[in-house]
C-alpha cells in the first residue's frame, strides 16, 4: 500500500510540476529528450523510481522505444500512457503536452 501511495505522490508531481520545470528550464516544446527529463526531476528534487512515467509524458513513442531498446526492464509505452490518462486525463491516451501544461499547477505570484 505504501507504495501505491508514493507512486500516485510521484506522477502527480509529474503533471502538476514537472511541466513547468522543463518549460522553465529548456522552453516550450512538443517533447523532451531522456536527459532534459531526467536531469530536471534531479535537479527540482522529484523522486525518480517512476522516471519510467515521465518518460512516457513528455516523449513520443519512437524516443521511447530507443529508450526501452537500451534498458528492457522498463514497462510497455502504451501501458505506462494508459495508467497516467486513467488517474489524470479521464483515461485519454493521447494527451499531449498541451494537456500535461493545462493540467499543471501555476504558481501564485
Amino acid at each position: 500500500m505504501f507504495n501505491w501511495i508514493k507512486k500516485r505522490t510521484t506522477l502527480k508531481s509529474y503533471v502538476k510540476q514537472l511541466p513547468l520545470f522543463l518549460k522553465k528550464r529548456y522552453g516550450k516544446h512538443k517533447r523532451y529528450s531522456e536527459e532534459e527529463i531526467s536531469t530536471s526531476i534531479q535537479l527540482a528534487g522529484f523522486d525518480n523510481s517512476f522516471i519510467e512515467y515521465a518518460y512516457a509524458m513528455f516523449m513520443s513513442r519512437n524516443e521511447f522505444g530507443g529508450l526501452k531498446h537500451k534498458n528492457k526492464d522498463l514497462e510497455d509505452y502504451d501501458t505506462l500512457r494508459k495508467e497516467i490518462a486513467k488517474s489524470f486525463f479521464s483515461g485519454n491516451t493521447s494527451f499531449t503536452i498541451h494537456d500535461v501544461l493545462e493540467s499543471a499547477l501555476i504558481p501564485k505570484r
